[in-house]
């Protein structure tokens, strides 16, 4: 099988190097479910089928054992070996060239993490990863400005931790609001209709259907990674 070394096939299906092969075939259907062509919204038909033909050739890759290690030796060449740099690049003297790209690991780390909070993401509502949206927005832009007194080398991590880290809190002010409002407006309801004891009555019940909510929402945000 003929396949190009640049492919980041566990990127494509969002997950490690050491995933199992059945991690691997269920990131594969989560993600048949999510970019199928027939679930495209209108005017993204092509994106969806050109993300389908990439999810589809990882997993041909990644799903036959002695294909999975033909390309786990062939990226890890490509990985190691790079062109000569152009003589016009020059670079301080006594620093020795590095054909290594000192951001690739990191960069692929963060975005598979990155790459599975917002798979969750999507299958919220779209509220919910507005919320997630504005603060991963806001998450990388300060993680970023953090990064200046470092220079280049901490702008860099700085951006894609705060990146994460924004998406994760997005999540977790998604869930608290789930929970919170409800608890929060049958109480004022309640208080309103019968004072301190319409207070608890109401909170009790919100908060009830809070939970309820949430652990809909986690159900389907997760939907499809066990089948």
């Amino acid at each position: 099988m003929r396949f190009d070394p640049r492919i980041d096939a566990y990127r494509e299906l969002g997950v490690a190097e050491t995933a199992s092969a059945e991690t691997i075939r269920q990131a594969y259907l989560t993600l048949v479910r999510r970019y199928h062509p027939d679930r495209a919204p209108d005017g993204e038909q092509s994106e969806y089928e050109e993300r389908m033909k990439r999810i589809n050739s990882a997993y041909e890759i990644l799903s036959n054992p002695e294909t999975r290690a033909l390309y786990d030796r062939t990226r890890r060449n490509h990985v190691q070996v790079s062109p000569i740099p152009s003589a016009s690049v020059s670079r301080p003297s006594g620093v020795p060239y590095s054909p290594r790209d000192p951001y690739h690991t990191m960069r692929v780390g963060y975005q598979r993490r990155y790459h599975h909070v917002r798979v969750s993401a999507q299958r919220m509502p779209h509220w919910a990863r507005l919320l997630v949206g504005v603060f991963s927005g806001v998450g990388l832009v300060l993680g970023f400005v953090l990064g200046l007194p470092f220079g280049i080398i901490g702008c860099v991590p700085g951006a894609l931790v705060g990146l994460i880290g924004g998406a994760l809190l997005g999540l977790v002010a998604v869930y608290l609001s789930v929970l919170g409002v409800p608890a929060f407006v049958f109480g004022w309801v309640g208080y309103a209709l019968l004072g301190q004891t319409g207070l608890w009555l109401g909170g009790t019940i919100g908060l009830a259907l809070g939970v309820i909510g949430a652990v809909h929402l986690w159900k389907r945000a997760n939907s499809g990674l066990r089948s």
